[in-house]
């Protein structure tokens, strides 16, 4: 598996399409842009995207450009000086893939002086509060972030 960030143009298409099918599964339409430098990809060995994580930093996120109801509804977390993971999705589970995101991730958080990685994941997302807490990070706060239909999200950290 080969990690890239930014991601390549020529995956820039696969990789919008599999992160917005995982976290705007009932917004259909085409996906949105994305800012190839605000992500990374694991391309597979048949060439394809097998991941993406997106990440917010204080010159924006993945998207790059979020319609204007979406800024409207979105409920930001409190501000952090950490690398925010702004969605990671693999295409299966359980190989590695979502392990190597976070390292690549990790690895940027260094080389730009974050002292940590921060998620927010909706508490009902089972699968992913496992997945985090398995990678080192814990709870260190609640909240009625990101969209109004969401729910309850963990903010969750590993230091670096």
């Amino acid at each position: 598996m080969q990690i890239s960030s930014p991601i390549p143009d020529r995956h820039l298409g696969e990789a919008a399409r599999l992160w917005w099918g995982a976290f705007a599964p009932l917004a259909g339409g085409r996906a949105p842009a994305i800012r190839a430098c605000h992500g990374i990809a694991a391309i597979g060995p048949d060439g394809r995207v097998a991941g993406v994580a997106g990440f917010r930093d204080h010159e924006g996120g993945f998207l790059a450009d979020t319609p204007t109801l979406a800024r409207l509804l979105f409920r930001a977390a409190p501000e952090t000086p950490d690398l925010v993971i702004d969605g990671l999705v693999v295409d299966r589970l359980r190989r590695g893939t979502g392990r190597a995101l976070l390292a690549a991730a990790a690895g940027i958080a260094c080389r730009v002086g974050r002292p940590g990685l921060r998620a927010e994941v909706e508490l009902r997302n089972r699968s992913a509060m496992l997945f985090y807490g398995a990678t080192g990070f814990a709870e260190i706060g609640r909240g009625r972030f990101g969209w109004p239909w969401s729910g309850p999200v963990a903010i969750l950290r590993r230091p670096l």
